[in-house]
């Protein structure tokens, strides 16, 4: 069945149906971009995920990778501030029209279900992160949305640029392939451009059973040891640890880690990475936990004939040894309803978080005979192949190459949640440009189009014939390009103005940036709507929506928003 973009927020999560039977659905989260300052700050900020990489929203990028897996069913959580850009960009780029089997979802955060402890914290933000009083943990997130989470799912950030040898559908894959899997999460070697700007952690695997065992923060070791429990290291004698490492918040989850979710503490939910999948890590391991939370995740398969007698209008419900089935438990399910090991309450309505604790004593001595959890977290290491060479593998046997012998240099998977990274994304995407050997001269809205409707769509570059452009740079559409202006390996965005005899190095231009005659910019990030005087000097700095610079100004290393004086 052909399924639209769907955005209208009435829209009934009881009329959402799956997409072709599909096993799998993705999760995008929308940050706010905290390390992304000074993109994230002043009036018209754009929203993190459309941040663009070689004149494209990065989000692009990662919806791709989703559809190129075969997956349909995407829900996409923005902040309330970035809901309306957002949406007017996926609709127009993956309409009925151009992807005519995808069903794509985008919800505020505060569309999400809430519970009473929601409240506390909500007070809490407000007191502690000023502005920002919407702001809602990343756990917190996925347990108000559980409802429009049907199947397994993957969780994804807005910001990522897998490589080509990393593929979703391999990692789903992965997944599918441990049947004992509750998590399959997909770590990284950061390439050198961006390692310092990444959060230093250590990891614990087994590289035997691909079991991701450990994940503790370095900052933690300044103030204690690290501890490895001696249960650890008897279940997993080849364990080994590393700092090379760094999350790519890429996690593959159950189903039934949402019900899990819903046992916590509201403020036990505020980070994935810092405290939910340390904590689900430790109960793959941790037989005490385990047997607690198994019922949970891995709930017992159901008798038909016991469900079909507990709704006989024949049977007494108040008699009936299955009369703890819940109501709406669907007969067609996979699952029994978990048996209910404390009294519900009732003060909430009976409330499913309250009728999800289970009681650690009375659970454990009905679990003495099964020592085995039943179920483990997998761990993907995306690692960039060894360097070789263009030419290489093209040569004849006994025959020299007279052309020498370009390096290829091994892809990384990238975030674009840091400075770092997001300068590291635009850069690949110019060596990808010097590769191909040839200029770019005109940005199509869309990522996939071919090169005919790339000069057939929008408005073309006006481009001086006595400017100089290097092969290795991008022109925007509208973008005009007056006499003598020299642009070297640049991204230059849509209805910019470069003016005469301006020389630009390096640098990324979002879209309508004017920079005035005889300016020298050099490895410079200018967001939208910037203005650069003319005669002035810039080198290594990066400028916020709406920034200007006075003529004739100087400046090196600086990184300013709008309403700053230079």
């Amino acid at each position: 069945m052909s399924t639209s973009v769907m955005f209208n927020q009435s829209q009934s999560v009881s009329k959402r149906r799956a997409v072709d039977n599909q096993d799998f659905m993705a999760v995008i989260l929308v940050g706010y971009g905290d390390n992304l300052y000074p993109f994230n700050e002043g009036t018209n900020v754009v929203s993190k995920a459309l941040l663009p990489i070689g004149n494209v929203p990065i989000i692009n990028s990662v919806i791709d990778w989703v559809l190129a897996a075969g997956l349909r069913d995407v829900l996409i959580i923005v902040p309330p501030s970035s809901y309306t850009s957002v949406a007017e960009h996926v609709s127009e780029h993956y309409s009925m029209a151009t992807h005519p089997r995808a069903r794509i979802d985008i919800k505020r955060t505060s569309e999400g279900e809430k519970d009473d402890n929601d409240e506390d914290q909500i007070e809490h933000n407000k007191k502690s992160e000023g502005l920002h009083v919407n702001r809602e943990g990343t756990a917190r997130l996925l347990r108000r949305f559980k409802n429009w989470i049907r199947t397994d799912f993957v969780l994804l950030p807005c910001d990522l640029s897998a490589p080509s040898t990393l593929s979703l559908s391999s990692i789903l894959d992965k997944h599918r392939s441990s049947p004992d899997a509750v998590l399959t999460s997909v770590f990284y070697e950061p390439t050198e451009s961006v390692k310092e700007g990444e959060e230093k952690v250590i990891v614990a695997l087994d590289k035997e059973t691909d079991e991701l065992l450990l994940i503790q923060p370095m900052d933690t070791l300044e103030t204690s040891d690290l501890e490895l429990r001696s249960a650890l290291l008897n279940s997993h004698p080849s364990l080994s640890l590393t700092t090379r490492l760094s999350d790519a918040h890429i996690y593959v989850l159950r189903r039934t880690f949402l019900d899990l979710l819903s046992t916590r503490r509201t403020k036990d939910l505020d980070s994935m990475r810092e405290q939910v999948i340390p904590w689900l890590i430790k109960g793959a391991w941790q037989k005490g936990l385990g047997r607690q939370w198994a019922p949970i995740l891995n709930p017992p398969k159901k008798d038909p004939f016991a469900a079909a007698l507990a709704r006989s209008t024949a049977t007494n419900p108040s008699s009936s040894p299955y009369s703890t089935l819940s109501p709406d438990s669907s007969p067609t399910s996979d699952h029994t309803p978990l048996p209910p090991t404390t009294p519900a309450s009732t003060s909430n309505g009976g409330s499913l978080q309250n009728s999800m604790i289970i009681d650690p004593e009375e659970h454990i001595k009905s679990s003495t005979k099964k020592n085995v959890v039943g179920w483990t977290c997998k761990v993907i290491i995306s690692a960039p192949a060894p360097t070789s060479t263009s030419t290489s593998a093209q040569q004849p046997r006994g025959k020299a190459s007279k052309e020498k012998a370009t390096p290829v240099e091994p892809e990384h998977l990238i975030r674009a949640n840091t400075l770092a990274g997001y300068w590291e994304l635009n850069r690949k995407f110019l060596k990808s440009l010097s590769a191909s050997n040839q200029k770019i001269t005109h940005a199509s809205p869309r990522q996939n189009a071919s090169s005919e409707e790339s000069n057939n769509s929008g408005t073309a570059p006006a481009i001086s014939p006595a400017a100089q452009i290097s092969p290795d740079s991008l022109i925007g559409e509208g973008t005009r390009v007056n006499e003598r202006a020299s642009i070297k390996k640049c991204i230059i965005g849509r209805h910019c103005n470069i003016g005469k005899n301006a020389k630009l190095t390096g640098c990324v231009l979002w879209d309508f940036v004017t920079v005035e005659e005889n300016a020298k910019i050099e490895n410079t990030i200018i967001c939208s709507n910037g203005r650069i005087g003319e005669k002035s000097q810039i080198k290594d700095c990066e400028f916020g929506t709406g920034f200007e610079v006075k003529p004739g100004a100087i400046l090196k290393g600086e990184k300013y928003v709008a309403g700053q004086e230079v």
